[in-house]
């Protein structure tokens, strides 16, 4: 493990992003919450985590757009996408498949888990 182990929340739902940013803090992240996908690549810049929780159905997103932008945009070749939504799991398992997603969380799943989820990513 790195000495920095840093997640963004990218979600406006407060409730959601409550529970997981504690769970996540619990677990030893440093946690930096957006509730606005406005000024995203901004904040991506200038915090720089491993880590990005997206919730696809926040309003005035353009998920596409901020995809395709991180994906061609070698600061973040390293970035690990997580989907963080109330989808389906099947759907946001294609989604992940059709869009070179690291993974995705369901908000139905137990928020107790995340911290231990995203661990995972860091054994790679």
């Amino acid at each position: 493990m790195g000495e920095s182990r840093k997640v963004m929340i990218l979600d406006d739902n407060i409730l959601d992003v409550m529970e997981a940013e504690g769970q996540l803090r619990a677990g030893g992240y440093e946690v930096v919450v957006l509730s606005s996908p406005n000024g995203a690549l901004s904040k991506l810049e200038y915090e720089r985590p491993e880590i990005l929780l997206l919730d696809l159905q926040m309003p005035r997103l353009n998920v596409q757009e901020l995809l395709d932008t991180l994906r061609s945009t070698p600061e973040y070749e390293e970035l690990v996408i997580v989907l963080f939504s109330d989808l389906e799991a099947e759907r946001l398992q294609e989604f992940c498949i059709e869009n070179d997603i690291n993974g995705y969380f369901c908000k139905s799943m137990d928020v107790t888990q995340i911290a231990s989820f995203i661990d995972r990513f860091y054994e790679y």
